[in-house]
């Protein structure tokens, strides 16, 4: 083209918007060839454009004009919404009662969200606050827990736990100095109360003050509460469990309700736990959906994050005091900040952490930093379970179990594992890694390992050690009678031709090099076979890579290698993203760039490739030649003014791995097509549900599958095994991000499966597959167990790289792809393309299929080399115009970036004819990114 278009300072753009500046761009470079048109002025015009674009997306917000009527006599400062009648929240100010907010109603009016001295606990008003044990002697806490609650105690009793102010909430405790309108008007209001709490002679010993205000955003009432507490004496509150800030909710016995922190514990797994937030959500009596009060905790609170109370009754409240005592000098005025959300509906835990952050003034990568270092916290505290003990520690969804399938001294610190033909796990036990920031070739004992369970049930006994040695094995896949192998700086292929599971070590070979360690967490990981025939892998954003092919033969490392500097000379770039590379090609490629700490890859039934990441949002649809949301650093192309984002609708706590699409027998029907992973900070495995939108896909939060309830539990990769089955690698350690290696004789891995099982027994389901004809791998491409007929393809492509596949399994797969079903159409259709069976010819042929995505595949694989023919792009003109399916769309603007620039105009044309597609999620970018 001669020239770029670049808006500095980048931006975010709604897509109608962008798909509307790219037709500008097509049409003004369209017209250059015919007028004499100056290309600045182009470029003006299309960065005038964007620039509206950018302002454009500001979301809207509602709001509301209130006012404050104050009554004296009453005691209340009343907020009302303008031409309101009824107070959306009062204020209640009394002269010998501590102060409280009763009632706080929903935004639209429609029912109270607190609740006045309910029977079950009298002296909770609302939201109010205050401290349980206040300036006591000291007591053994057994002496609390024997006495707290007696309304008789002994006078001595009494002074070691100190005056409670939580349960007397009148006169004698609390006395009213003045209570005000700070703001009476406008779209934020503000008063303010000071009160002082009283010691048992009538003295005041701390003089509170509370700041509130009160708005409207999108629908919710966001109330803010700045808190100061002057000692005027030595002020010390005692631990306790709970106490200070609290709200009451009307709560009743058997309603609907629960509590959930940022954390994703919910109810009396919150109680104690430290969180940014606590949201309580219950029925409320007149309404169908729910209500809901959010309570936020603010960084430059002290202790930041607090522990929390939550009682059986959804009553919440953060509390400092659960851990020890808290001190207040005399003289010295303690300043705690609060913001609660009170809104109705659902609670979505991704808009929630917004307006955290929106409160705060920070963002995502902060929370997750907060979250890391509880969970870190969680981890090094916390005790060390047998694997018998986890497994009994576990919570399993109903009909699911989970058992111990190899751990110590089996095996330790596993880093990856990955299945062989013959249904065995292979182990790449990384024992250099010493912590995020060292470890390379120091130990010199790292190995891998073939593990099998030979009389299937269900626990390994039985191990071999296939390779020692090769420092710092990271990722690993079976294929082609040998191991692939990345090994930072080098991806190796290790063979095995005599197949007698011992590395045939003089004749490995360096395929690439090239992967940096800088996070060690974040190097070449997660080698996957594709349904392309090529080897997929992944890298963290932290760890900037050049990947080429060695000088020569390369250099393999060995025990006390230095680590080389792997970013000198040329090479591909990549910090952050998804690779592949071509076994029999032995060509690489970026696929996309971007994310943060991608950790787990896989496809499900339409080829349609999934990560799970760290940090930002947890998964990703990954499109070839996408550009992704980063969690740091800058975009390699300059001109990216909106990354693709994430495909969930919801958040889990921080640090995902090893993302697995169940497609086998043994689970039931209702999980066929979620994606499991592992999180490390849940301690869990999690799913979630693949929603087709558009030309991608929207990711729903299903079952929490399998919670650890162990906080040394890291579990970071996940497998499906040949019996349908779901497989789990436990790092195991104390320190469960990484930054040392606690426990370096530890590793598990943990079997889950059906409590009945599914999985049909077919003769040969457990054999070696390597031992079969191409006749029976080929009909293995319609089995119910894609474990089956992924193998199955990986041993056909390897042969057919070194013979003719059998005439009659190519016909086999043949009909599969004439009259199959959808899936087993695909199936076929990229066994015959690995198997170098599928001609252009029948490729250009395939691209008027009635179904989309074997069009769309024809297009990806008509494109796989960067060289589409003249009849290829003559087709893809006419089907940018007028094919109808947004997949194919997708994948005509992904193919873009396959063709010479000069090609690529009537293509975008066609595209952009295409109104529906102007608010897809990926296919305005995936243009722009053609350019």
């Amino acid at each position: 083209m001669g020239y770029r278009l670049r808006v500095i300072g980048g931006g975010q753009f709604s897509n109608w918007c962008l798909e509307a500046v790219i037709f500008l761009f097509f049409a003004l470079w369209k017209l250059r060839f015919a007028t004499v048109i100056n290309r600045y002025f182009q470029v003006v015009v299309v960065a005038g454009l964007l620039a509206a674009c950018q302002s454009s997306n500001t979301p809207s917000e509602t709001s509301s004009v209130f006012h404050i009527v104050h009554d004296d006599s009453a005691g209340t400062l009343s907020i009302y919404r303008k031409g309101g009648s009824e107070p959306v929240l009062v204020q209640n100010a009394l002269p010998d009662m501590r102060p409280y907010l009763h009632p706080i109603m929903a935004p639209d009016g429609g029912g109270e969200l607190t609740e006045y001295s309910p029977g079950h606990h009298q002296h909770q008003t609302g939201l109010y606050w205050g401290f349980t044990r206040v300036n006591g002697s000291g007591a053994p806490m057994d002496t609390v827990k024997k006495w707290f609650y007696q309304p008789d105690k002994p006078a001595h009793i009494k002074q070691q736990i100190g005056r409670d102010y939580f349960h007397n909430n009148g006169k004698g405790y609390w006395k009213k100095v003045s209570a005000h309108a700070l703001v009476p008007q406008g779209e934020e209001v503000k008063w303010q109360t000071v009160y002082q709490m009283l010691d048992e002679s009538g003295a005041a010993i701390m003089q509170e003050t509370q700041v509130w205000s009160l708005k409207e955003h999108e629908h919710k009432f966001l109330v803010s509460l700045e808190w100061n507490g002057k000692a005027l004496e030595n002020i010390t509150i005692n631990e306790f469990s709970y106490g200070g800030l609290f709200l009451r909710m009307p709560w009743r016995e058997g309603i609907k309700g629960e509590v959930v922190n940022a954390a994703r514990q919910r109810n009396q797994k919150a109680e104690g736990q430290r969180a940014m937030w606590v949201d309580v959500g219950m029925e409320i009596p007149g309404r169908e959906d729910w209500g809901h009060i959010a309570i936020f905790d603010h960084p430059q609170n002290a202790g930041f994050p607090t522990n929390w109370r939550v009682d059986g009754q959804l009553g919440v409240g953060p509390c400092r005091a659960i851990t020890g005592d808290w001190q207040i000098p005399q003289g010295h005025t303690e300043i705690v900040k609060h913001q609660l959300v009170a809104y109705t509906g659902e609670l979505d835990d991704v808009a929630m952490r917004k307006l955290w952050d929106e409160y705060i003034g920070s963002n995502s990568i902060y929370s997750a930093a907060v979250m890391w270092s509880i969970a870190q916290q969680e981890g090094l505290q916390a005790e060390f379970l047998t694997p018998d003990a986890a497994v009994a520690a576990m919570t399993v969804t109903e009909g699911y179990q989970v058992n111990t399938w190899a751990s110590e001294p089996m095996i330790t610190q596993p880093m990856a594992f990955c299945w062989d033909d013959r249904g065995r796990l292979w182990v790449a036990e990384n024992r250099d890694y010493e912590n995020r920031g060292t470890g390379f070739s120091n130990d010199g004992t790292s190995r891998i390992l073939i593990l099998e369970d030979t009389d299937r049930d269900g626990i390994a006994d039985n191990k071999k050690v296939f390779l020692e040695g090769v420092p710092f094995p990271s990722a690993i896949a079976v294929g082609f009678d040998g191991l692939y192998l990345g090994a930072p700086p080098n991806l190796l292929f290790v063979p095995d031709k005599n197949r007698d599971d011992l590395a045939d070590t003089e004749d490995i070979e360096v395929l690439l090099t090239g992967w940096g360690i800088r996070d060690r967490h974040e190097t070449i990981n997660s080698l996957h076979w594709g349904p392309d025939g090529w080897l997929y892998g992944l890298e963290g954003f932290a760890t900037p890579s050049k990947i080429r092919k060695p000088q020569g033969e390369g250099k393999l490392y060995g025990h006390k290698d230095p680590f080389p500097d792997v970013l000198k000379g040329d090479g591909v770039e990549i910090n952050g993203g998804v690779w592949r590379f071509h076994p029999v090609k032995k060509s690489f490629e970026v696929v996309a760039h971007g994310f943060s700490n991608p950790w787990g890859i896989d496809y499900d039934s339409k080829g349609q490739l999934f990560i799970t990441a760290c940090v930002i949002p947890h998964m990703f649809h990954v499109i070839p030649g996408g550009i992704y949301h980063r969690q740091g650093g800058q975009h390699f192309n300059p001109y990216v003014y909106k990354d693709i984002r994430t495909i969930v609708d919801h958040s889990h706590r921080s640090a995902h791995g090893g993302a697995r699409i169940y497609q086998s027998d043994a689970f039931p029907q209702d999980q066929q097509g979620r994606l499991f992973m592992a999180n490390i900070h849940e301690h869990a495995v999690l799913s979630d549900i693949l929603e087709p939108k558009g030309s991608g896909f929207v990711a729903r939060h299903a079952d929490d599958f399998v919670m650890a309830n162990n906080a040394q539990w890291i579990g970071f990769s996940m497998e499906i095994g040949p019996a349908g089955d779901l497989y789990v690698l436990d790092w195991h350690d104390g320190d469960i991000c990484g930054n040392s290696v606690l426990q370096k004789e530890t590793g598990r891995i943990f079997r889950i499966s059906p409590v009945n099982s599914r999985a049909e027994h077919w003769q040969g389901r457990y054999q070696d597959l390597a031992g079969l004809s191409d006749l029976k791998l080929a009909e293995l491409q319609t089995s119910k167990s894609d474990w089956h007929a992924r193998r199955a393809r990986v041993i056909l492509q390897a042969r057919a790289a070194e013979r003719t596949i059998d005439a009659e399994a190519v016909a086999v797969i043949s009909r599969q792809l004439a009259v199959g079903s959808p899936d087993n159409r695909l199936r076929a259709l990229w066994a015959l393309h690995v198997t170098q069976n599928l001609s252009d010819e029948r490729l250009l042929e395939l691209l008027s299929d009635e179904d989309q995505y074997i069009r769309a595949w024809s297009i990806q694989l008509l494109s796989e080399d960067k060289n589409p023919g003249d009849a290829a792009l003559d087709r893809f003109k006419k089907m940018a115009l007028k094919d109808p399916s947004p997949v194919a769309h997708l994948y005509l603007a992904a193919a873009l970036q396959r063709m010479q620039e000069a090609d690529r105009w009537d293509i975008v044309q066609g595209l952009l004819s295409h109104a529906q597609d102007a608010e897809d999620h990926n296919i305005p970018k995936m243009i722009w990114f053609g350019f």
